[in-house]
């Protein structure tokens, strides 16, 4: 399966990360093939346009991260340079001096998805050079946000004021200068980040939803403010995590539910809502139970059990399909 950076940016270091991606594969093809085996049972293959866990691979080696892209094959493998100094993987060989006791080239494979997107799933690569994230920066057409991205410049990396300049032009684009424009919106389209659609392309499946529920999302107590906005804020309380979740997944093919249950007339402390998906069997596989932290539950045979979870134990008086307080817009 073609992953997006290939088919639609085929940018140099992409290239160059295909190159190594298939190096690698001729150090292990057999390890490979049983990582990619495990790969390829996350979401339902026939329906996700890609598969996210062979992605994070390619950005591992994209962002010469060669060392954890080895240990997930059990190989020992450091960054070495081509006669052109470009970054190629490189096998250790037991021929080869080390400071490490165990000097062999084979190690069983460490291979789980929460340890390659703990390893992957971290930040944006850069997309914009640094000359031109000053002359961006520069060129603000007012004021205040010049003053405040001079206060940022001190302060944070290329990496970080890259994401601030991408964020703001979503949000104001107005006010950078309209020459830059275009460098900004190209780097939003080739950003991992960034776009709703593209990361929706990634969240295929309940495994995939829930990890990015917890490294993203940050909890707040506000009335319920729909998909795309909590995407964009990374705030979420249960409600919009639940719709967030349940749009993800149903987008990737699943049949989803969405619970509500009340212990109290409390708006705020008295009720829960969690989203998850139906399984072929009926059972309930609870996938955002979100309280600030989400964690994945079940599958549960009847609705009394869901209920219980969903409550954490509590006497219920009351509970429904959908949300007590749905989102204004979604």
């Amino acid at each position: 399966m073609i992953l997006p950076e290939i088919r639609k940016f085929r940018t140099y270091s992409s290239r160059l990360a295909l190159s190594n991606l298939l190096k690698i594969y001729q150090l292990a093809p057999h390890g490979f093939d049983r990582m990619f085996e495990a790969m390829n049972e996350i979401g339902i293959p026939e329906h996700r346009k890609y598969c996210a866990p062979l992605q994070a691979l390619f950005w591992l080696i994209q962002d010469e991260k060669m060392c954890i892209s080895g240990m997930l094959l059990g190989l020992k493998i450091n960054k070495g340079t081509d006669k052109n100094g470009n970054c190629r993987p490189h096998l250790i060989s037991k021929m080869e001096p080390t400071s490490e006791p165990n000097n062999s080239t084979r190690h069983d494979q460490d291979y789980s998805l929460e340890k390659i997107l703990n390893a992957a799933w971290d930040n944006e690569s850069l997309l914009m050079q640094r000359s031109n994230i000053y002359q961006i920066i520069n060129r603000i057409q007012t004021q205040s946000e010049a003053e405040e991205y001079a206060f940022l410049v001190k302060r944070h990396e290329d990496l970080d004021l890259q994401s601030y300049i991408m964020d703001d032009f979503l949000k104001k684009r107005e006010i950078f200068d309209v020459n830059d424009w275009q460098q900004i919106e190209t780097a939003i389209d080739q950003s991992r980040w960034k776009t709703f659609l593209t990361v929706a392309d990634r969240l295929n499946s309940p495994e995939l939803v829930s990890y990015y529920i917890n490294k993203k999302l940050s909890f707040r107590k506000t009335p319920a403010s729909g998909v795309y906005f909590t995407f964009f804020d990374k705030k979420a309380q249960c409600t919009d995590a639940a719709y967030f979740a349940q749009f993800m997944l149903r987008r990737a093919g699943y049949k989803t539910f969405m619970r509500s249950v009340k212990w109290d007339d409390d708006p705020w402390d008295g009720l829960h809502t969690g989203a998850g998906i139906i399984l072929e069997d009926g059972r309930y596989l609870l996938v955002s139970n979100y309280t600030g932290i989400n964690s994945m539950s079940g599958p549960f045979s009847c609705l009394e059990s869901l209920d219980q979870k969903l409550s954490c134990g509590r006497k219920i008086i009351d509970r429904i399909w959908g949300a007590y307080y749905p989102p204004r817009y979604y």
